[in-house]
């Protein structure tokens, strides 16, 4: 009897595996992206070291919204003109998917187009013109219907995921703050950072729990990084590559099971 459990729980966790995968956890990596025909620039927060990736934009094609995914390593990057979702299979360096979005997606009055993926079915969350409302899109490119995060019409400035609590967070362009919503639409937390940030986008490293943010011009600029509470710690040592304002932060797994 012993044995035939054991064989079930292996068959399930084999099961499990194949329809979601895992990874190991890595050191968290900031990627980069913005303008136009510009490089999607990959940068080591502990080790301090980055790399560029280019080669993927054309010459009129500018980052507007970025995700990262890290059990398949996927950059996932908003276009525009064009509207288009692009991702990059970033350990291969390759072009992976391109998928045209419809009409409801497009740039037009947005304050923000940010991009945000949760790991565990890989689901991409879209900023939409509309204020409030949340894209989604399989990563296969169906769009599925929206949702509106708090039932509000706040204008939205980030979004990120917290892969270890399993929540989306959104940055909202009015004031600045932070909120968590569990199952997309229920509020559960909220954060305020104690200095002005610029709502366009947001990245969150969930294993270190810290918020990284662009920053603006009088603060010189740049990305910050803040705690859990929202205490500034400093801003993010960035190469001279890094100019692009749509982020996003993963832990960069050493092994991948599909």
């Amino acid at each position: 009897m012993g044995n035939k459990a054991a064989s079930c729980w292996g068959a399930l966790a084999v099961l499990t595996i194949g329809l979601t995968g895992c990874a190991t956890q890595g050191p968290t990596h900031l990627y980069l992206a913005g303008p136009a025909g510009g490089a999607i620039v990959d940068r080591d927060l502990e080790g301090g070291r980055h790399d560029v990736l280019e080669g993927f934009l054309q010459s009129d094609e500018r980052v507007i919204g970025l995700g990262y995914e890290y059990n398949t390593d996927y950059i996932w990057l908003r276009l525009a003109p064009g509207d288009e979702l692009l991702t990059i299979k970033r350990s291969e360096r390759k072009e992976w998917y391109r998928y045209e979005l419809p009409a409801a997606f497009g740039t037009e009055g947005a304050a923000s187009l940010d991009l945000a993926v949760r790991a565990f079915n890989r689901m991409v969350y879209a900023a939409m013109p509309e204020p409030g409302l949340v894209g989604k899109v399989t990563r296969y490119g169906d769009v599925l219907d929206g949702v509106r995060p708090g039932d509000t019409t706040r204008p939205i400035g980030g979004l990120a995921w917290d892969q270890v609590n399993d929540r989306l967070l959104v940055l909202y362009a009015d004031d600045g703050s932070v909120v968590a919503y569990a199952d997309e639409v229920t509020p559960v937390a909220t954060v305020r950072f104690d200095r002005v940030v610029t709502a366009t986008s947001l990245a969150y490293d969930s294993n270190r729990q810290r918020y990284y943010v662009p920053l603006p011009a009088a603060a010189g600029a740049g990305i910050g990084e803040f705690d859990a509470e929202g205490r500034f710690l400093g801003p993010v040592a960035l190469p001279a590559e890094s100019t692009g304002r749509a982020i996003d932060a993963g832990q960069r797994s050493a092994v991948r099971v599909f």
